[in-house]
């Protein structure tokens, strides 16, 4: 795998992370939700690939979501969760 592949994502799923925390709300549970619509809107500027990084981090259990692939608008209101702060 290539070296700087790895790190691109891993810079990016850091900033979804702050993404979430920073846009979203926490659940009785403690975790930090937002709505993907506000999520797509927020990182439009500093994340190129949203679906890409959402599924990277998905894959790597730090966010959840009820989907196998979200789409804008249509899933604007499916609610991605921060499992790993």
């Amino acid at each position: 795998m290539n070296v700087n592949f790895t790190v691109n994502v891993s810079e990016e799923v850091k900033i979804l992370k702050d993404a979430i925390k920073e846009h979203g709300s926490q659940d009785s549970t403690g975790k930090y939700t937002v709505p993907y619509g506000v999520l797509f809107e927020k990182t439009a500027n500093t994340l190129e690939a949203l679906n890409g990084t959402l599924r990277a981090a998905k894959r790597q259990k730090k966010v959840d979501f009820a989907a196998e692939l979200l789409m804008f608008p249509k899933d604007k209101d499916v609610l991605v969760t921060l499992l790993e702060d």
